[in-house]
């Protein structure tokens, strides 16, 4: 059975699309930038903050993404 590329992780960006169909060097730079510069961004935050600071808010993040993606399927939004 042949493996379609869209099984490999696609971001949904439109990284494919904005550089007229590219390849996947492209794709890789630019997936590259792009992390470089979140984990930029949260090293920069994190830096000021004590350790048990940053093992407090990895709780609270943790918690925040279990309970939101717990309930995912349940979900009943107002019609």
């Amino acid at each position: 059975m042949p493996i379609s590329h869209h099984a490999f992780g696609h971001h949904g960006f439109g990284v494919h699309h904005a550089y007229g169909g590219g390849s996947w060097i492209t794709h890789m730079v630019v997936s590259s930038v792009i992390h470089a510069l979140i984990y930029g961004a949260i090293f920069r935050v994190l830096r000021h903050l004590s350790l048990g600071e940053v093992l407090l808010l990895v709780v609270i993040v943790i918690a925040v993404l279990y309970y939101g993606n717990r309930n995912r399927g349940q979900r009943r939004w107002p019609p």
